[in-house]
């Protein structure tokens, strides 16, 4: 009986310390599983903004107007402020400018999307040239899109400085020298530029020779001849 008693004591103490170890090691166990899992969890969603923010940054990317214009037959993907909407000369033709230079937009699509006076656009596109300007030109409606806008306001310079910034929103001031049905000259003490009416644009010639102007508007390059694109009757201006 004493044999017996003996051993049922040293079976309940083996059994009591083994329950004790395992709870033991299942106590420390626990923890590092569960810690283990909040740092995935913590890790996946870092990554994610890591990869938002990569994604981010490309679709934000753009390059200046000035130096996309150097890079014929590529693409590139500028942003700049609307000078002049499609319609005003063309439907498929509009102008932009950031603070570097401006550029013509080609595109058959401009027609379709509702582009106002000011707007901030990006766009990607093939960088051409057409009798004598550079032009950024696209296919699909996806390659613009419009970030927002602002009032544009032109370059003030002397014509000299103008007829080296074709594609660009200008103005410029002087004396009318010659007055034909749908140009003007106008000089000033650096140089002579034909101030040239686009038909669709409605403007009617008020002015004569003498006239002191100021007159606002993009260049655009027609063969030989620099010529500054009146927009709106307003960018004709009489000078007392």
């Amino acid at each position: 009986m004493k044999v017996w008693g003996i051993v049922l004591i040293v079976m309940v103490c083996s059994l009591c310390l083994s329950e004790q170890e395992e709870k033991s090691i299942t106590g420390e166990k626990e923890p590092e599983e569960s810690t283990a899992k909040t740092i995935t969890e913590t890790e996946t969603p870092e990554k994610n903004i890591a990869k938002t923010i990569t994604e981010t940054k490309v679709s934000e990317s753009f390059m200046d107007i000035e130096k996309a214009r150097e890079l014929l037959g590529e693409t590139v993907s500028i942003k700049g402020v609307v000078t002049a909407p499609p319609g005003i000369f063309r439907d498929d033709v509009m102008y932009i400018q950031d603070s570097t230079a401006g550029i013509k937009v080609y595109s058959r699509v401009l027609n379709d999307l509702d582009i106002k006076l000011g707007d901030v656009v990006r766009i990607e596109g093939v960088i051409d040239r057409y009798y004598e300007n550079i032009e950024i030109k696209f296919l699909k409606t996806e390659k613009i899109s419009i970030l927002g806008n602002e009032t544009p306001y032109p370059l003030s310079l002397s014509i000299k400085e103008a007829k080296n910034r074709e594609g660009s929103f200008i103005a410029i001031e002087g004396t009318v020298t010659k007055v034909y049905r749908n140009k003007f000259f106008v000089r000033d003490e650096s140089d002579e530029i034909i101030v040239y009416i686009d038909k669709d644009t409605g403007i009617s010639i008020s002015v004569k020779t003498g006239d002191r102007v100021k007159i606002s508007g993009v260049i655009s390059q027609y063969k030989e001849d620099i010529e500054i694109l009146p927009r709106y009757d307003e960018d004709i201006q009489l000078i007392d």
